[in-house]
């Protein structure tokens, strides 16, 4: 009793003025003092128990709110309060500290007055605040009131606070080897802010909607992810999401990962640098979201972080930051405390997402906060993940410390194919043995989670008498043609909303990408007034989008000029006060095509998807623009519109005769061969631009070495593809005619010219519809696949003559 009582004087006196002798010092009291025995025995008390908390409530409220989280923790550690209570004092919002108190000791009001022994309960209530140093005094006064002296071994749990300067990361222990919760590794400030910011990214979704329905057997099977091992380019069929070819990174034999595999520490001695890209829509946000969910729910693997700042780029505040604390969007008062220690630690034990490098300017992106902690000038101590579009991420990958590049590419082609067959064959077994008919092989994915990886047939068969299986295989192999559509699949909302489409079209692909979208957008409308029956509107009657209620197209037209401003400006997330000037879209929850979420405390809204609003602002283009072919002209070089004027194109059908100007200059398409190195052999056009690559590839393979023919059209006169692509979805044979008209010679050669699917149904499209005879067609190597769907409605003229390679004879 003596020697625990001369040590609680020594700690008294010391402080924290030595943390070495602090610690050792209670070490030895805890060695010293034992287990905590939190019934000592009968009590005989002077007092209701109930009315001695209630006459001391208004001062430990007040004592309760100076250090109201660290005070929560440890009732709720000792079972003093249950879960819920807890979780409303983290997640109140906007409430005060002394608010959240008042509630807390109603929480311990009604705890006393359900209890079989009040007085034993109360005791027990006090062994924890009697730690509180704004408590301490009550509690004592509170204990003696029920003739309770405090117990010496009450000192044993004694929380003695740690200095905010402290950097110990090794946790005191009693004498049974059990954590003592009173002194944890954090400073109990800064384990109160990552409580609050825990409990804020467990409640935020990870997908903001859940309209398309859902696919794919896991929650986060809407992202697959690429680790990048070389900067090698190829052709791939997904980046024709933005209606061209892009360069990218080849996916072949590059390693996929798993989310948690994102965070995997290198070898290397310094902090990580995760750079993840991807095109717009994919889901970089909805990754960043999981993240702070898998650290919320401490389920991140492979590191252990004290906090996670979440720092939306699109957000001003944060973009235009000048220091640490104004990347704390949760203001507390814990805050400058917070940044202190992180400042102190360099960074240590912190983790940064910085989501859309893209959305700064070029300003920022030279000199700005995030740059400087991303570059490791400021903080290099702290963990940082970018995110960015591709196109804005190179400066990035430049970096000489860079730890990780990550693509995120959505579904994969084989991903696809087994989405719609388990989406649309409801019989698991049925859809199971479809798989295995058309598989030849697999391989085990690299996360245990996730399904195997299946190589599936080129072309998609059954034996199955199933309707269901029979719709799943022929909207497969219609997607291997529809490449346009295939490619958007990739993203997986939108492969939801083509399986959606084609069950209601009972097995039919729409024509063109417009009528798809056109589509879904009205089946989205219906189910709006569906579920929301505020206008007496029969869903089913609504069979047009140009010909809604006046009450729905009101709020059509707002939501589409709406898209076109902000697409114009390149805002894909708007605010509650953005919207206000949308009154009547408001009143209809935008017909059920936004999504809101909560950014840190505030209300955002985006479309359900980046091709949504590129539809809806074309609507706005062709329907409601006075001087449609001057915006069309306007925006045609502008790779930001470049869906966008399919989707006029489609809605327009390019009928003016403006719009032959884009097709209508003399092209010389006729072949000129030329030699290349290392026994290539290629063509060269005079207006087919051609970027080459040699691959390191088999023999068989190298003659598909040929990088695609660009879809760019500029001052240089050069066919595009984008050109064939706008044919196809205008639908308007008046232009296959005067782009077959302005062709010298009729003759048209496509030797070493790599097209996808979808171009060479284009292309058939165009000549089909060309009322021309064909002196010459050259269409050079094709697969047996590309020519059925070239000959499949061409009709070659007697006096025409196609030269085949080896593979057509």
């Amino acid at each position: 009793m003596i020697c625990l009582q001369s040590l609680d004087m020594f700690v008294a006196t010391i402080g924290s003025s030595s943390d070495i002798i602090y610690y050792l010092v209670l070490l030895l009291h805890l060695l010293l003092s034992g287990d905590v025995e939190f019934n000592p025995g009968p009590v005989t008390g002077i007092k209701n128990p109930k009315d001695i908390l209630r006459a001391h409530s208004d001062k430990l409220t007040d004592g309760i709110s100076h250090n109201l989280y660290k005070t929560t923790t440890e009732l709720h550690a000792k079972g003093l309060i249950a879960q819920q209570a807890f979780d409303d004092v983290l997640v109140m919002g906007v409430m005060t500290d002394y608010t959240k108190a008042m509630k807390l000791m109603s929480v311990l009001q009604k705890l006393l007055e359900s209890s079989l022994n009040p007085e034993q309960c109360l005791i027990n209530i006090c062994y924890v605040l009697i730690k509180q140093q704004h408590c301490k005094d009550i509690a004592t006064s509170i204990l003696h009131q029920l003739g309770r002296s405090i117990p010496d071994n009450v000192s044993s749990q004694t929380v003695l606070p740690s200095p905010v300067h402290d950097t110990s990361n090794t946790p005191i222990t009693n004498m049974r080897g059990n954590n003592v919760y009173a002194l944890l590794r954090l400073p109990y400030d800064i384990q109160a802010y990552a409580d609050n910011m825990r409990q804020q990214y467990k409640h935020q979704p990870i997908v903001a909607t859940d309209w398309p329905p859902r696919i794919g057997s896991d929650f986060f099977g809407r992202l697959s992810i690429i680790k990048k091992q070389n900067s090698s380019t190829a052709k791939s069929a997904w980046h024709l999401l933005r209606g061209q070819v892009d360069e990218t990174v080849q996916l072949n034999g590059n390693e996929e990962i798993s989310v948690q595999d994102v965070l995997q520490p290198t070898e290397s001695s310094l902090s990580l640098r995760v750079v993840i890209d991807g095109p717009p829509g994919i889901g970089k946000t909805t990754l960043c979201r999981k993240l702070l969910n898998m650290w919320a729910n401490r389920r991140v693997m492979h590191q252990q972080y004290d906090l996670v700042l979440y720092c939306p780029l699109r957000n001003s505040k944060i973009a235009t930051a000048t220091t640490l604390a104004d990347l704390f969007v949760h203001q507390r008062y814990e805050v400058p405390i917070v940044t202190e220690w992180f400042e102190k630690r360099n960074g240590e034990g912190l983790l940064i997402l910085f989501d859309g490098w893209d959305e700064l300017s070029e300003q920022l992106r030279q000199s700005s906060l995030a740059t400087s902690i991303i570059r490791r000038w400021q903080l290099d101590q702290c963990s940082v993940i970018v995110t960015s579009r591709s196109y804005a991420s190179s400066s990035l990958l430049k970096m000489d410390t860079l730890s990780r590049h990550v693509q995120v590419i959505g579904f994969s082609k084989e991903e696809i194919s087994r989405v719609i067959i388990q989406t649309l064959q409801k019989n698991s077994k049925l859809a199971q043995d479809l798989i295995n008919e058309n598989t030849i092989g697999c391989i085990p994915s690299m996360d245990r989670s996730k399904p195997k990886i299946y190589l599936f047939k080129s072309h998609f068969t059954t034996t199955q008498g199933s309707k269901d299986s029979q719709l799943a295989v022929k909207l497969i192999n219609d997607l291997e043609v529809r490449n346009d559509v295939q490619s958007l699949s990739y993203i997986p909302l939108v492969c939801s909303m083509v399986i959606l489409v084609y069950h209601k079209k009972e097995g039919h692909l729409p024509t063109t990408l417009t009528q798809l979208y056109e589509n879904f957008i009205l089946q989205t409308i219906r189910r709006h007034v569906e579920i929301k029956p505020r206008h007496k509107i029969d869903p089913y009657a609504l069979d047009n989008l140009s010909s809604l209620p006046s009450k729905l197209a009101k709020p059509l037209q707002e939501m589409c000029q709406l898209a076109y401003t902000n697409l114009a400006n390149t805002r894909m997330t708007f605010s509650s006060h953005q919207l206000r000037a949308l009154s009547e879209a408001v009143k209809e929850d935008y017909l059920g095509l936004m999504t809101t979420f909560i950014e840190y405390d505030e209300e955002k809204h985006q479309f359900l998807h980046l091709s949504i609003q590129e539809f809806l602002a074309a609507w706005w283009i062709a329907k409601h623009e006075k001087k449609t072919e001057e915006m069309f002209k306007y925006h045609f070089d502008d790779d930001h519109f470049r869906m966008c004027l399919r989707f006029v194109a489609g809605l327009t059908h390019l009928e003016h005769e403006s719009y032959q100007q884009y097709f209508n200059k003399q092209l010389d398409l006729q072949c000129t061969r030329k030699q290349l190195s290392a026994g290539f052999e290629t063509c060269y056009f005079s207006h087919f631009h051609q970027s080459f690559e040699i691959e390191k590839t088999t023999p068989s393979l190298q003659s598909k070495t040929i990088k695609s023919i660009s879809s760019r059209y500029n001052k240089s006169d050069r066919v595009p593809i984008l050109l064939l692509q706008l044919l196809y979805e205008s639908q308007s044979t008046t232009l296959c005619q005067v782009l077959a008209q302005s062709i010298n010679n009729h003759s048209l050669c496509l030797y070493g010219a790599s097209l996808s699917l979808f171009d060479w149904l284009c292309l058939s499209y165009c000549i089909n519809n060309s009322n021309t005879t064909w002196n010459h067609l050259h269409l050079g190597s094709v697969s047996n696949q590309e020519l059925s769907v070239f000959t499949a409605e061409v009709h070659v003229a007697n006096n025409s003559q196609i030269q085949r390679c080896k593979r057509l004879e």
